[in-house]
C-alpha cells in the first residue's frame, strides 16, 4: 500500500501566498432602492430591459386600474412544498408600489421576497426589485416606461400593459 506524499513547505507556502495576493470575487450587486434598479436596466443589466408603450387612456384612468389590481393580483405570497431528498418548503411574498410623482406623473414598482433567501441576494426593504415602471401624462395618453425582466414574470408583464390598455383585468398567474 503506498501512503500519499505530503506537499512540500514550498508549495504550501506558495498557495497561502496566492490566496493572500487575490482579491475576493466581487459580492452581486442587488439594487437596494427603485432609482438603483431603474438605473441599472436602463445601463443594460442582463436579464432586463427597458420597453415604452403609448396606451390610449388618460393617466388617471390607467392609475385607477392598476391601483385596483394591485391588491388582489400581484400583493400576493406563493408557497411551496417540494421533496428533494428531504421535505423543502419555500415562499415568494409579492410586494407592489404604486404612488403619483405630482399631477402627470406615477411610479409603479414591484418586488418580491424570497424564503429561504438565495445565494448573494441581499436586498433593501421590501425585497428584490423585478419590475418597474414610470407612468406619464401625454396629453388624453399615457407613456408607459416599463423597466422589466426578459426571464421569467412574462405573465405579469403581459397582465400589467394589458391593465394599462384597459382590455383585461385578469390577474397573471403568480409562480415564482
Amino acid at each position: 500500500m503506498t501512503r500519499p506524499r505530503a506537499l512540500k513547505p514550498a508549495v504550501l507556502l506558495g498557495v497561502a501566498a496566492f490566496l493572500v495576493a487575490t482579491r475576493p470575487a466581487r459580492a452581486i450587486q442587488v439594487p437596494q432602492t427603485r432609482e438603483e434598479f431603474v438605473s441599472a436596466v436602463s445601463a443594460g443589466a442582463r436579464g432586463a430591459k427597458v420597453e415604452t408603450l403609448v396606451v390610449e387612456r388618460s393617466l388617471d384612468e390607467v392609475y385607477r386600474t392598476l391601483e385596483a389590481r394591485m391588491a388582489p393580483c400581484l400583493d400576493k405570497k406563493v408557497e411551496r412544498t417540494a421533496y428533494v431528498g428531504y421535505v423543502e418548503h419555500s415562499s415568494s411574498d409579492y410586494n407592489p408600489t404604486l404612488r403619483r410623482v405630482g399631477r402627470d406623473r406615477g411610479e409603479f414598482s414591484l418586488q418580491v421576497v424570497h424564503f429561504p433567501r438565495g445565494l448573494g441576494e441581499k436586498t433593501g426593504p421590501g425585497g428584490l426589485y423585478v419590475m418597474a415602471a414610470d407612468l406619464k401624462a401625454a396629453g388624453s395618453r399615457t407613456e408607459i416606461v416599463l423597466y422589466r425582466p426578459t426571464i421569467g414574470y412574462k405573465n405579469i408583464v403581459k397582465s400589467f400593459q394589458e391593465w394599462a390598455q384597459g382590455s383585461s383585468n385578469e390577474c397573471p398567474k403568480l409562480k415564482y
